[in-house]
């Protein structure tokens, strides 16, 4: 009798979690349809799994993807990573079925957009206090390259033949000077890669540029 009493309170209670997880909303429009899962305030909150067009099983918040989950379209691709208001968000990765060669693509997303494969491009890991100006810029990939001008000023004077790669390679560098700029550029340049440039008033100059592609650096003392 005890055993079918506790199995009768234990059906009401699946009963009631069912229930509740009809009322509990999805706000994602891809994911309306059916959810399972943990809600607060009529609202996917916690763990669950939301199937609609497309499938999304994994963390949410306020009825929306929002912490790390895998989110699968209707033709079997899918991203598992992070998540923030029902955006991707974070280190991710997109599995792609393509003429039945699987393809990955793994990084970092920003509102929903890919900004590559690192979390940030390049790093400073250092620069001299004597430094008034600094620009860096991603050009392209047409070639792998970091170009460098860096001119003299009222804080220090310029000095581009100083310097220690750090990590990476390259082929060759150009040099040149006019106008109180000096310029120096590194071709064919494997990356990750990091340059020191010494003998600067105030401290060194130490860049490290993650993504691959044509980089182009100024400085003004």
């Amino acid at each position: 009798m005890k055993q079918i009493f506790s199995l009768f309170l234990l059906t009401i209670f699946i009963n009631a979690a069912s229930a509740q997880n009809t009322d509990c909303k999805v706000l994602l429009d891809s994911l309306k349809g059916t959810y399972e899962g943990e809600c607060n305030n009529g609202k996917a909150n916690g763990k669950g799994k939301a199937t609609g067009i497309a499938t999304y099983e994994g963390d949410f918040k306020n009825g929306l993807p929002e912490g790390k989950g895998k989110y699968t379209w209707a033709n079997g691709d899918f991203y598992y990573g992070g998540w923030k208001k029902g955006l991707k968000e974070g280190k991710g990765e997109i599995h792609r079925t393509v003429y039945g060669t699987e393809t990955l693509i793994t990084g970092y997303w920003k509102k929903d957009n890919y900004k590559g494969e690192f979390e940030d491009p390049y790093r400073i890991v250092e620069m001299s206090s004597a430094v008034t100006y600094k620009n860096i810029q991603h050009l392209g990939t047409k070639k792998n390259s970091v170009y460098l001008s860096m001119k003299t000023g009222v804080m220090g004077v310029a000095n581009t033949e100083n310097y220690q790669v750090m990590n990476g390679f390259f082929q060759r560098t150009n040099n040149s000077e006019m106008n109180m700029t000096k310029t120096i550029e590194f071709t064919d340049v494997q990356f990750p890669f990091r340059v020191r440039f010494n003998g600067i008033d105030r401290g060194p100059i130490d860049i490290e540029f993650f993504e691959s592609g044509e980089w182009r650096v100024e400085i003004v003392l």
